[in-house]
C-alpha cells in the first residue's frame, strides 16, 4: 500500500509543476497546458506576448466590445473575437464559472484579482488559477511585470519567449533613457484614458512617456494616476505644446469651443498619441508614443527614428502583426492635429 501511494504521488508530480504567481501563491500547474482562458486586466495581452493565443478557448465580453482595434493584441489576432464569452471582464472580472467549466481550460490566467477570489474560483471550478500583474497602472518596464511574464512563461512552457520579451522591452527603455531631452516649453498631456474616455482636462502629472524622456507635465502634482483639472487651471498654465490621447479626441473636438483660445491650439501645436491604458498597459503602444513625443519635442535627437518603421518593429514582435495602419485608420495615429483652421 505504501509503495502504491508513493507511486501515485510520483505520477502526480511528474505531470504537474508548482509555480508561484504574482500573489506569492504556489499553484499546482499541469506540465503541459493546451487550453487556457484569461480574465481581468492585462491577462490576455500577456498571453499574446508569449505567443500562446492559439491556446485561448474563451474571451471576456469587454475584450470583444470595447475598442478592440485600440488593443494591439486583439487587433492582431481577430480570431479571438469569435471565441465563446466567459464573463463580463473589467477591474472586477466576474467570470462565468459554468461557461469556463464547460470549455475545460487547463488553467485560468487572471489579472489583478486578490488571493481569496483566486482561491474561490479555483475551488469552484477545479481549475488552477494563476494571477499576474503589471504593477501600478501606466508603468512600462518594471520588476512586477517582468516577474509575472517570467512565471507565466513557465506555466505556458514559453520561458525563452518570456526572456525575449523582457530583453526587447529593456532595450527600448534604455534607448529612450539615452535620448533624454531638455526643452524650455510648457508641455501637457490631456484626454488620458482611465476607466473610460475623457476630454482635455483629464491629465496625469507623472506621465510615464514624459518621465522616460526627462520632461515634466506643466500640471505638476505628486500623483501617478489620471485626475481632472479645471478649465480655468488649464488656461492659467496655458501650455505651448499639447499631446492628446486619441481615445478622447472626439470629446475634445466636441468641446473645441472651450479650448480654442489656448496657446497650443492657436499656434497649431497639438499632437495625437495612441491610447495605451486600455485594460491595463498596452506596453508596445506606450513605447511607440514615447518615441513620437521625443521626435516632436527634439527632432534632432530622434532623427534616426521613423515612426512607421518603429511601429512595425514593436507590434510585429509583441503581438505578431503590424497593427499600426489599422489603429491609425480608427484612431488617427501619431501625428500633428490641425484642430483649428489656419489663418
Amino acid at each position: 500500500m505504501k509503495k502504491l501511494i508513493i507511486f501515485l504521488i510520483t505520477i502526480i508530480f511528474i505531470n504537474a509543476k508548482i509555480i508561484k504567481d504574482s500573489l506569492g501563491r504556489e499553484v499546482n500547474m499541469p506540465e503541459k497546458v493546451n487550453k487556457i482562458v484569461a480574465i481581468g486586466p492585462g491577462a490576455l495581452r500577456m498571453v499574446v506576448y508569449l505567443k500562446s493565443q492559439n491556446k485561448v478557448v474563451g474571451i471576456e465580453f469587454k475584450e470583444k466590445k470595447f475598442m478592440p482595434y485600440a488593443r494591439p493584441y486583439i487587433a492582431a489576432n481577430k480570431f479571438l473575437l469569435k471565441l465563446p464569452v466567459i464573463g463580463v471582464g473589467g477591474p472586477n472580472p466576474n467570470p462565468n464559472l459554468e461557461k469556463i467549466i464547460s470549455i475545460k481550460p487547463d488553467v485560468i490566467i487572471a489579472g489583478y484579482i486578490n488571493k481569496s477570489y483566486a482561491n474561490l474560483i479555483s475551488k469552484k471550478t477545479g481549475i488552477p488559477v494563476f494571477v499576474i500583474t503589471y504593477g501600478n497602472i501606466g508603468n512600462f518596464a518594471n520588476k512586477k511585470f517582468f516577474n509575472s511574464i517570467r512565471a507565466l512563461g513557465k506555466v505556458l512552457n514559453k520561458e525563452k519567449r518570456a526572456n525575449d520579451v523582457i530583453n526587447f522591452i529593456n532595450d527600448m527603455q534604455k534607448d529612450l533613457e539615452n535620448r533624454k531631452i531638455n526643452i524650455n516649453k510648457k508641455v501637457y498631456i490631456g484626454a488620458v484614458a482611465f476607466k473610460g474616455l475623457h476630454s482635455l482636462t483629464t491629465t496625469i502629472s507623472k506621465f510615464p512617456p514624459f518621465e522616460i524622456l526627462g520632461i515634466k507635465n506643466v500640471i505638476s502634482k505628486n500623483i501617478k494616476s489620471p485626475f481632472n483639472i479645471s478649465l480655468e487651471t488649464l488656461y492659467k498654465v496655458n501650455p505651448d505644446i499639447i499631446f492628446i490621447d486619441e481615445s478622447g479626441l472626439k470629446l475634445v473636438k466636441k468641446e473645441l469651443f472651450k479650448y480654442k483660445n489656448l496657446q497650443a491650439f492657436k499656434q497649431h501645436q497639438t499632437y495625437g498619441i495612441l491610447p495605451y491604458n486600455l485594460y491595463m498597459t498596452n506596453i508596445g503602444t506606450a513605447y511607440l508614443d514615447t518615441y513620437f513625443i521625443g521626435k516632436v519635442l527634439d527632432p534632432q535627437k530622434f532623427k534616426d527614428i521613423d515612426i512607421e518603421k518603429k511601429a512595425d518593429e514593436i507590434y510585429t514582435f509583441l503581438v505578431g502583426k503590424n497593427v499600426y495602419p489599422l489603429m491609425t485608420k480608427k484612431l488617427g495615429g501619431l501625428k500633428k492635429l490641425e484642430l483649428l483652421q489656419k489663418n
